[in-house]
């Protein structure tokens, strides 16, 4: 299901990344036919080590793993975005990750401005100083 709202591509399909990304509001340039690396089969050389770790574990994400939070300062899970993310699903689940996230998609808050670059202040989360003000704007939204 492919949903354009607030000028971001919904793709629900495409669920949420091993580190916590949020794939179904992936604006990668050239990853217009990606499933999204949970659905992703085959395993490439350059495999993200946060994907190998959670493959290997036999787990959906590190949200999922019984040593989460491992403390390992790789890339994404530096992120305190990521953080959050990962945190809501580990308490409701990935698919409520994806409907709130869809909601507050809905409602005007940006996942990741169109031509920025992830991670880089692109979005209404990044531009929030905490993870505890990340989390409470996915699980809560913005007061209108």
């Amino acid at each position: 299901m492919s949903l354009d709202v607030s000028g971001e591509v919904f793709k629900e399909g495409r669920g949420i990344g091993y580190c916590g990304m949020a794939c179904v509001l992936c604006k990668y340039e050239g990853y217009d036919d990606c499933p999204g690396c949970v659905a992703t089969v085959n395993d490439r050389e350059d495999d993200c080590y946060i994907r190998q770790c959670a493959r290997n574990r036999g787990v959906g994400g590190c949200y999922a793993c019984p040593d989460h939070p491992c403390g390992k300062d790789y890339g994404p899970l530096k992120d305190k975005r990521n953080k959050a993310f990962l945190r809501f699903a580990k308490e409701f689940g990935t698919q409520a990750l994806i409907d709130r996230l869809r909601i507050n998609n809905e409602n005007g808050i940006i996942y990741c401005q169109p031509g920025a670059k992830p991670h880089n202040n692109c979005g209404d989360y990044d531009a929030l100083e905490t993870e505890q003000e990340i989390y409470d704007l996915l699980r809560y939204g913005r007061e209108k």
